[in-house]
C-alpha cells in the first residue's frame, strides 16, 4: 500500500482548521481552541503514522526521502503551534501557518521519488546532522511565517486599514517577539547543524568540503541570522527590514538542500 496518500488527509484536516479560522473572521463567533486542537491533533497523528509507514528508520540507519523530510518539518511546526493553542489559546498565527503547512502535505504524493532525493544515513553523527538540520529548517520556517505576518501588519497599520483580518492576528509586538525568539533558536541549532556536518565530512572524507553548495548557502543563511540578531541588540532594526532578512535567510537555507536536490532530480 502507498501510504503517501495519507499525507493529503492530514493536509485536508489542516486546511479545515484554516477554513474555520478564516470563516470566524467574517462570520463570528470564532472557532473554539478546543475544536482546533482536536482537528490539529488528528492531522498530526495521521502525518506521524504516514511518516512511520515510509519506514525512514532501517536496520542500517536512516533512509530519508523528500516526503519524509517535508513531513518531519510540518510536524515540528504543527507541534509548536499546538503547544501555543494549549497554553495560550493563540489562534491568529494559524491564519497563515495552517494554509502554509497544508499545501506541503497535500503535495507530498506529487513529489518525485528519485534516488537523488534519498538520503541514506549509516552513522550516528550523520543522523544527528540530518535531524538537527531539519529542526533548524522547521523553526526558521515558523520564523518566516511570523516575518510575513509582520510585513502584513506593518503595511496595514501604516495605511490605517485595520480590517477584521488584522484584528484577528496577534499584535505587532507579540509577532515580533516570537519571531526574534525563533530566529535565536534557529541560529543556535543551524550553527550546530553546520558544525556536525563539517565534523562528519572530516570523519568520512578526511577533509572539509567548504565549497559545496550546502556549506556555502547554509553558512550564508547562518551569518545573516547572526547579523540580524546583532543589529537587533545594538540599534533595534525596524520590523520591515528584519522581516525581509529572515525571509532571505530562509530561502537560502531552502536552496541549500531542497532546491539543489530538486534541480538535480529534474536534470537526471
Amino acid at each position: 500500500m502507498n501510504f503517501t496518500h495519507l499525507f493529503p488527509l492530514a493536509g485536508l484536516l489542516t486546511a479545515a482548521c484554516a477554513f474555520l479560522l478564516w470563516r470566524g473572521i467574517w462570520k463570528p463567533p470564532q472557532v473554539s481552541s478546543q475544536t482546533l486542537i482536536i482537528l490539529l491533533s488528528l492531522a498530526m497523528l495521521i502525518n506521524l503514522y504516514a511518516l512511520f509507514r515510509l519506514e525512514p528508520i532501517a536496520d542500517w540507519g536512516l533512509d530519508f526521502r523528500l516526503a519524509a523530510a517535508v513531513s518531519v518539518c510540518v510536524l515540528i511546526v504543527h507541534y509548536i503551534y499546538f503547544i501555543g493553542l494549549l497554553r495560550h489559546g493563540v489562534q491568529g498565527l494559524g491564519l497563515i501557518l495552517l494554509p502554509a503547512t497544508a499545501i506541503p502535505l497535500l503535495s507530498i504524493p506529487l513529489l518525485p521519488d528519485n534516488p537523488i532525493l534519498h538520503v541514506e544515513v549509516t552513522s550516528m553523527l550523520e543522523a544527528s546532522h540530518l535531524l538537527i538540520s531539519l529542526l533548524a529548517y522547521a523553526i526558521l520556517s515558523l520564523a518566516t511565517i511570523h516575518a510575513v505576518m509582520l510585513l502584513l501588519l506593518d503595511r496595514a497599520l501604516k495605511r490605517k486599514r485595520i480590517g477584521p483580518i488584522v484584528q484577528a492576528m496577534p499584535s505587532l509586538f507579540e509577532v515580533e517577539t516570537h519571531m526574534y525568539a525563533q530566529v535565536g533558536s534557529a541560529t543556535w541549532i543551524l550553527g550546530l547543524g553546520i558544525l556536525t556536518g563539517l565534523v562528519w565530512q572530516w570523519e568520512v572524507f578526511g577533509q572539509f568540503h567548504l565549497l559545496s553548495h550546502k556549506v556555502i548557502l547554509g553558512s550564508i543563511s547562518w551569518m545573516a541570522l547572526i547579523v540580524l540578531l546583532a543589529m537587533r541588540r545594538r540599534t533595534g532594526w525596524q520590523s520591515k527590514r528584519a522581516s525581509w532578512m529572515v525571509i532571505a535567510a530562509y530561502l537560502l537555507l531552502l536552496l541549500s538542500y531542497f532546491g539543489v536536490r530538486l534541480v538535480q532530480s529534474s536534470l537526471t
